[in-house]
C-alpha cells in the first residue's frame, strides 16, 4: 500500500504575524525608555532648580549679615565665588538703598532717617564670572533663579521701622 500526500499550501502566516509582533513590542519598549529618560531629565531639573533657589537665598542672607554688620557699606554688588565651590552655583549679590524720614524724634527734634535696602540674590550655575551666564544659559542643565527682599533699618540704630 502507497501513501500518497496531499500537498500543502506555503503558509508563512506564523512569520508575518512574528514581524509584526515584534515591531509592536520594540516600538513600545522605545516610548517606555524615551518616557523614562524624560522623567530622569525633569527630576534633575526640579533639583537644579530647588538649588539654585536655596543658593539665592543664602546670598540674600549673606547680604542681611552685611548691612546688618556694615550698615551702608555693606550695600554693595559682589559675586560670591565660595559659593561655587561649596554647592554648585555662583551667586551675584545686588543692593540698593534708599534713605527716608519718617517722623520727628520726640526728645530731638531732629528727622527719623530709615533706610530701605532692596537685596537682590541671583544664583546659576554656569561657567561664567557671574550671573547671568548668557552664554550657557542655552545648555540643558543651566539653572538661573533670583530672589528679592526688601530691609528696612534705622539710619542711626535706633527706633524701629514699621
Amino acid at each position: 500500500m502507497k501513501l500518497s500526500r496531499i500537498p500543502r499550501r506555503q503558509g508563512g502566516f506564523a512569520y508575518i504575524a512574528a514581524v509584526i509582533l515584534l515591531v509592536i513590542v520594540s516600538g513600545m519598549a522605545i516610548a517606555v525608555v524615551r518616557l523614562n529618560l524624560t522623567q530622569a531629565e525633569t527630576g534633575t531639573g526640579a533639583a537644579l532648580t530647588a538649588r539654585a533657589s536655596q543658593a539665592a537665598r543664602a546670598g540674600l542672607e549673606w547680604a542681611f549679615y552685611q548691612i546688618g554688620k556694615n550698615k551702608a557699606d555693606g550695600c554693595v554688588k559682589r559675586t560670591l565665588s565660595d559659593f561655587k565651590t561649596d554647592t554648585g552655583f555662583l551667586v551675584t549679590v545686588s543692593c540698593r538703598v534708599t534713605a527716608y524720614n519718617e517722623g520727628q524724634d520726640p526728645a530731638t527734634g531732629s528727622p527719623l532717617v530709615k533706610n530701605l535696602y532692596r537685596v537682590e540674590a541671583l544664583a546659576c550655575n554656569g561657567s561664567a564670572a557671574s550671573c547671568p551666564d548668557d552664554a550657557n544659559s542655552a545648555q540643558a542643565d543651566y539653572t538661573e533663579r533670583r530672589r528679592v527682599a526688601t530691609l528696612c533699618m534705622p539710619a542711626s540704630g535706633n527706633g524701629d521701622c514699621y
